[in-house]
């Protein structure tokens, strides 16, 4: 790595810092189509939950066709497919009923929330302590930045980060640059002095190094994909990688969170 004279630190979300599991995702998933057959029937578009539930399902692939060209799908679009492939039919959905449309969607994660990883907040202290500039650069799935910046709240982490920067709202993500230059921006730095850390060997690694950053892989012990359903997002993504770590340079993975705060005192140490 290159050493810098100032350090920036990014970190990835999503099996990172949060970890979620299938049944959680289940019951949540649960409480959006029910939640959205409730909101519809207010509005007079009645619709059967199992046909939602199937249109539920459905839609992550769907996303994921257009997450592979590393564009965003917003939430009320979201909604939109999702009751369109449960009825079969198009429906539109007009502005009244969008407010407690997306609440019925979004609600759910902060009903039924994400574990935080037990060194997540030690770690970002840690790094907060030094003087270091922290970011986060999250993809973002049925829960738009928003709801997941009212998560981190809620774990008293949020706090902690300079900038946050959700896909959702830039419309782009990673591994497009878009994102991470966006992050360096509002961190006010270069890029060569940012250090990312997420799990993804595409999206995080190789998206960073192609922005000109500095990239961690948090290569820990995934979990089990297996006990996921093939149409959850979890599944689908991970299905869907096209980098692996095998070709990354072990000194610059880790394979627990709590290792990326010595890492980053070694580059630290390296700056002229």
């Amino acid at each position: 790595m290159n050493s810098v004279k100032s350090l920036y630190v990014t970190f990835d979300l999503w099996e990172t810092l949060i970890f979620d599991d299938p049944k959680n995702d289940e019951a949540r998933g649960r409480m959006r189509y029910e939640g959205l057959q409730t909101a519809l029937a207010d509005y007079g578009i009645r619709l059967v939950k199992e046909d939602l539930r199937r249109g539920y399902e459905e839609s992550g692939s769907k996303f994921q066709v257009v997450w592979d060209r590393n564009e965003e799908v917003s939430i009320i679009d979201q909604i939109a497919l999702i009751v369109e492939l449960g009825s079969r039919r198009r429906i539109i959905i007009e502005p009244p009923s969008v407010q407690s449309l997306e609440a019925a969607y979004v609600d759910p994660i902060l009903s039924i929330p994400p574990k935080l990883h037990a060194d997540a907040t030690g770690v970002l202290e840690a790094v907060r302590d030094r003087g270091y500039r922290i970011g986060l650069i999250s993809n973002t799935g049925r829960s738009p930045g928003y709801a997941l910046r009212k998560l981190l709240d809620d774990y008293g982490v949020l706090r902690f980060f300079d900038t946050t920067v959700f896909s959702n709202e830039v419309k782009r993500r990673k591994p497009d640059r878009a994102i991470f230059d966006c992050a360096v921006r509002m961190l006010k730095a270069e890029n060569a002095a940012v250090v990312h850390i997420g799990d993804n060997p595409e999206a995080d690694y190789w998206g960073a190094k192609n922005a000109g950053m500095q990239a961690i892989l948090l290569d820990q012990t995934p979990p089990n994909s297996s006990q996921w359903p093939p149409h959850s997002l979890f599944a689908l993504a991970r299905a869907n990688r096209r980098v692996n770590a095998s070709g990354i340079d072990p000194h610059l993975r880790i394979g627990s969170l709590k290792q990326a705060v010595d890492l980053l005192d070694s580059l630290s140490s390296r700056t002229p």
